[in-house]
């Protein structure tokens, strides 16, 4: 997904906000794929694991402590997800029987961009027919911001 949005440009209230942009660009990317184990142990190996990704010890203690408490220390109005140290990465997840009060969305959501291209392949799979499938729905999101324009 390719994104142009207009941003918050001058902030008249605090003379002294950083400056924000009045034209942002980002690309992301989102996979998509199903794990037929535990969230739990899936969030240990991914602490474990030597990857390119390093995951924020923060946020998987929290979502460790959900599936230990059933219960998020906040409310949550997005699904469970972990955090890259860096930034610019997210894995969140759909696990059977997680009472959060919002689900991994559809790809190309309708939101209002100055531009905006998304390509899903393939096309006709959706993730309502890969929450069928058994096990858990994860959504993996690399985020990269290309552009930004500032008011002069």
């Amino acid at each position: 997904m390719d994104t142009c949005s207009r941003g918050g440009g001058r902030n008249y209230l605090d003379q002294n906000a950083p400056e924000q942009p009045v034209l942002s660009c980002m690309m992301r990317l989102h996979l998509y794929f199903a794990v037929d184990r535990p969230v739990p142990e899936v969030l240990q190996d991914l602490r474990s694991m030597k990857t390119p990704a390093k995951w924020s010890g923060g946020s998987i203690d929290s979502a460790l402590r959900y599936y230990e408490n059933k219960v998020y220390e906040t409310s949550h109005a997005y699904p469970p997800s972990i955090g890259s140290l860096t930034g610019g990465e997210r894995l969140a997840w759909d696990a059977p029987g997680d009472n959060v009060k919002a689900k991994v969305l559809e790809p190309c959501p309708g939101r209002k961009v100055v531009l905006g291209t998304c390509v899903s392949d393939p096309a006709d799979l959706t993730l309502t027919g890969m929450r069928e499938r058994p096990g858990t729905l994860f959504e993996w999101t690399l985020t990269a911001r290309y552009y930004e324009m500032y008011s002069t």
